[in-house]
């Protein structure tokens, strides 16, 4: 075999190893990996923010029997007739026990109780929200894991191919086919390649914190996650989302807070009703009793008598009536705008909530028109520009130029497919948190 045979045999088993390789798709294996079922429920239960809200909605929801429970009972002591020279209060010369107990009015502690109840109705609606916003967010953090995941590995995968045609472009320049320029500019592609998977890498470490303190667990903890595109066709009914849209968490607080402004109202006007206070007393008196008896027999003969003091006791009843009915119409001037103002907000964040679940819906079905665009056109396409750029190339009839742009133009296909497959997957999770509600991954908890 002449030694001019040899390179070209070198060539074509070169070629036939970047084809092959070009078609090969990668293999990434993880250890026990979660899925995205499993990573959803983790954040809904354990990220701090749904458990500040679920804490905040316990605390509004037990103030409710306080709210509506009457004043608490009060006791005193009075001790009166202090001698001026001491300072012993056990020596005053009267003792007085008392007891008061406030009766507000009952139709006030009931609105009371109306708006303390549409306070946690609204802090529970807050944090079915925050799940929801949770949910959405580590749905998207997933996927843009799985995606500069799989950027590192296609990124590989063109180094690979371009370490091959390095070694194609030494064979045809040691065989005079192609300049010494060919081989540099090999070499140096190879040497960008390098510092692109650093930076892919880098931001593959930051998906994988984003997506752990989701969680709440720890950014350095380790993560392994199965890959999973669950979002069907983007075949909706725009009715049906726009009508489950209106009973989405945020709008369903917004809702209560309607119905705590306009118990508001209902407690304003209550004001005008009086609330009532009951005292009793027991009183001791030290100092004696002069009495005067009067002798029968001698009626100008008297006698002076000191005799201790007998208990006695004392009851009050009072009324606190709100005459001044100027500051009681403020109060319900005031609560009537409020009452108004909310319901102008119902009804703007109905409107966005519709806007939302439209603009979602564009979104998710332009992502869905790439990907098939990407599969049916592009990718056929890169694939062949590229293995005719390798065999022109092996041939000497193209120059290393065209094999470079088609070696970038397949990684940036392969990549632009996974985009778009990733690009619509958080596009149906932003349709889901337009919609307020999961669609199409289930997940533990009241979000249901």
């Amino acid at each position: 075999m002449s030694s001019m045979a040899k390179p070209g045999i070198l060539s074509a088993l070169i070629v036939f190893a970047i084809m092959v390789t070009a078609n090969l798709q990668p293999v990434l294996a993880a250890e026990q990996p979660l899925t995205l079922q499993e990573i959803v429920n983790y954040a809904v239960r354990n990220n701090p923010a749904v458990v500040e809200t679920q804490k905040q909605w316990e605390e509004k929801a037990s103030r409710i029997p306080a709210v509506t429970a009457q004043p608490n009972l009060k006791f005193g002591i009075m001790k009166d007739d202090i001698p001026t020279s001491s300072l012993n209060p056990g020596q005053g010369m009267m003792t007085e026990f008392g007891l008061s107990q406030e009766f507000m009015n009952p139709s006030k502690l009931k609105a009371m109780g109306k708006m303390a109840g549409s306070e946690a109705n609204m802090a529970r609606a807050g944090w079915n929200d925050k799940q929801l916003e949770v949910y959405t967010q580590a749905k998207q953090a997933y996927y843009d894991y799985l995606y500069f995941r799989q950027a590192l590995s296609i990124g590989k995968e063109s180094q690979q191919l371009m370490g091959q045609l390095v070694q194609l472009a030494q064979i045809n320049y040691a065989t005079g086919m192609v300049p010494l320029q060919d081989t540099l500019k090999a070499q140096t592609e190879f040497s960008q390649m390098t510092i692109d998977l650093l930076d892919m890498a880098s931001m593959e470490a930051v998906a994988k914190a984003k997506l752990n303190n989701l969680m709440g667990r720890s950014t350095n903890t380790g993560l392994a996650v199965k890959e999973e595109f669950t979002a069907p066709p983007p075949n909706f009914d725009l009715a049906y989302l726009v009508k489950a849209a209106e009973s989405k968490p945020a709008v369903t607080g917004m809702e209560y807070q309607v119905e705590m402004a306009q118990n508001g109202i209902e407690l304003a006007k209550k004001q005008r009703l009086p609330d009532f206070e009951v005292r009793l007393g027991y009183k001791k008196n030290k100092e004696p009793m002069v009495e005067e008896q009067v002798d029968h027999m001698n009626p100008m003969n008297t006698t002076l008598m000191l005799e201790e003091r007998k208990p006695t006791w004392k009851i009050e009843v009072m009324a606190m009536l709100p005459i001044w009915q100027g500051k009681n119409k403020a109060e319900i001037k005031a609560a009537q705008a409020g009452f108004e103002a909310s319901q102008a907000a119902l009804q703007n964040m109905k409107n966005m909530a519709e806007l939302d679940v439209q603009m979602a819906l564009t979104e998710a079905q332009a992502a869905w028109r790439q990907i098939e665009l990407y599969k049916n056109t592009i990718i056929p396409q890169a694939e062949q520009t590229y293995q005719a750029a390798v065999v022109g190339y092996t041939n000497g009839k193209v120059d290393f130029m065209t094999v470079l742009e088609g070696v970038n133009t397949l990684r940036n296909a392969k990549l632009g497919l996974y985009k778009a497959k990733v690009d619509y997957e958080k596009a149906a999770a932003n349709l889901e948190k337009a919609v307020g509600k999961p669609l199409f991954t289930s997940v533990d908890g009241s979000l249901e």
